[in-house]
């Protein structure tokens, strides 16, 4: 048994945990279907806008979670999830060129994280501009 006076002085030393030690968000593909299995597995199309250059494009809808990559201004996305201040984002990438690439303008039977064969991420909502939805 440890002495109350032990406990007291071990409690004292204990404090939140150091910056480094703080768990981040892991980062997760933005959901589709939300909207349920009669509308389009994304409803919205916006552009990259913001007044930057470029706009960052993270794992998961936080700062604290790892960049995925970096998109030009003007770039066109479909618009998914929406989290607090944070949008999931789908876009054409690499061999998939054109945002009907990205299999998301249809239906799905239920809402599901996005597995498709284009880019995905999320950046900060005030970036986006509403282009459709």
């Amino acid at each position: 048994m440890i002495p109350v006076f032990l406990l007291a002085v071990l409690a004292s030393q204990v404090g939140p945990p150091a910056p480094e030690a703080v768990v981040h968000e892991e980062g997760r593909a933005p959901m589709v279907g939300l909207a349920g299995p009669g509308e389009d597995a994304c409803l919205g199309i916006g552009r990259i806008a913001g007044g930057e250059p470029e706009q960052t494009v993270h794992e998961g809808p936080g700062e604290d979670t790892r960049v995925k990559d970096d998109l030009p201004s003007d770039t066109i996305v479909w618009l998914c999830e929406a989290a607090d201040e944070w949008q999931g984002i789908v876009f054409a990438d690499a061999e998939f060129q054109e945002l009907g690439d990205c299999r998301v303008s249809r239906p799905v039977a239920e809402p599901v994280a996005y597995e498709g064969p284009c880019g995905w991420g999320w950046v900060k909502a005030s970036s986006i501009e509403l282009l459709a939805g």
